[in-house]
C-alpha cells in the first residue's frame, strides 16, 4: 500500500516561503522556520547588506484553501490586525518595529535577539516586573493582548530584557466606531488586560516563586467566572483537536512542509506529539 500523502492542508502554506524576498531596496535570504502552522508561517530573515534591519521575522499568514474553501481572506484579515496592532504600539520598548508589508499576506518585523519563555526554566531575576511594565505600556495603548498564557510569546533577551510578539489575538480600541460600540470594546480591552495580569502573575509563580509578592500570589489563582466558563467550553474542543493531531502525526500525515527549517525545540508541538513518542 502506497504511503498516505501529508496533509499540508493544515499548514498555512503549502510548500516552503520564497528563498528571498526584497524589502526597503535590500534582499534578504531565508534563514530558518520559527514557527509553521495553521493560520501562518513565521520566519527568520537575513542580509548582508547595510541596513537598518540585517535581520528581519517574516509572517506568511494563510494562504491556501481548506478543505475545498478559500482561505486568503483569512491571512489577509490577519495581516491588516496585526499591522494595525503594531503601529498602534510603535515607540514602546520591547515590542518588534515594524518593518513593512510584502504583500496582502505577508508582513515583516524588526527580528529580537531573544529566546522563547518556555524555552527556559527559569528567566533572569527580575524578569516577570519588566515583563509587567511592558504590559502596562501596552494596555495603554489601549491594547487588550489576549495571549499571555502562550509563553512562547513572551521572549527574554540576553540583558534580562522582555519583549512581546505576536498580536493576531489581541483588540484594541479604536477611535472610529460609534459612541456605544466604543464602551463595549473598552469593557472587554479592559476585562483582557486584567487576564493578562493573571497570566504574568500566574507564570511568576511557576517559574520565580521566590519574587512573588503576596498580592501576585492571590492574583495568580483569581480566575474570573468568565474564565472558568471559557476553559469549561474550550476543553473539550482542545482535546478533540490533539487527538486528531496526534493520530494525523502518528500516521505520518502531518509533516510541515518546512519541516527541515524547523530544527529547534517548540514546546506547543509537544502537547500532541509526547504521547505518541513516548508510546513508542
Amino acid at each position: 500500500m502506497p504511503p498516505r500523502r501529508t496533509n499540508t492542508q493544515m499548514f498555512a502554506l503549502p510548500g516552503r516561503p520564497p528563498e528571498t524576498i526584497d524589502l526597503r531596496g535590500a534582499t534578504y535570504r531565508l534563514v530558518r522556520v520559527f514557527k509553521h502552522d495553521f493560520f501562518a508561517a513565521t520566519c527568520l530573515y537575513e542580509t548582508p547588506q547595510p541596513c537598518e534591519l540585517s535581520r528581519i521575522v517574516v509572517k506568511f499568514a494563510r494562504r491556501q484553501p481548506f478543505c475545498g474553501l478559500p482561505a486568503r481572506w483569512m491571512g489577509r484579515m490577519m495581516a491588516d490586525h496585526e499591522q494595525a496592532i503594531y503601529r498602534a504600539l510603535e515607540g514602546v520598548v520591547g515590542v518588534p518595529k515594524w518593518a513593512g508589508r510584502l504583500d496582502e499576506n505577508v508582513y515583516a518585523i524588526e527580528y529580537v535577539d531573544a529566546v522563547p519563555l518556555d524555552h527556559m526554566e527559569s528567566p533572569p531575576g527580575g524578569f516577570f516586573d519588566r515583563l509587567g511594565d511592558l504590559f502596562d505600556a501596552v494596555h495603554l495603548r489601549g491594547i487588550g493582548y489576549c495571549d499571555a498564557n502562550k509563553r512562547s510569546n513572551i521572549l527574554v533577551g540576553e540583558d534580562g530584557r522582555a519583549f512581546l510578539v505576536d498580536f493576531q489575538l489581541s483588540i484594541r480600541l479604536r477611535d472610529d466606531l460609534p459612541w456605544p460600540v466604543r464602551q463595549i470594546m473598552r469593557a472587554v480591552v479592559n476585562y483582557i488586560a486584567e487576564r493578562d495580569l493573571y497570566h504574568i502573575c500566574k507564570h511568576k509563580r511557576r517559574l520565580a516563586p521566590a519574587e512573588l509578592t503576596e498580592e501576585e500570589e492571590k492574583l495568580s489563582r483569581r480566575r474570573s467566572g468568565l474564565h472558568l466558563l471559557h476553559r469549561k467550553l474550550t476543553k473539550p474542543w482542545r482535546a478533540i483537536r490533539r487527538r486528531f493531531l496526534r493520530r494525523q502525526y502518528r500516521r505520518g500525515r502531518l509533516l510541515s512542509p518546512t519541516a527541515e527549517l524547523e530544527s529547534h525545540h517548540q514546546p506547543e508541538k509537544e502537547t500532541w506529539r509526547r504521547q505518541d513518542d513516548d508510546a513508542r
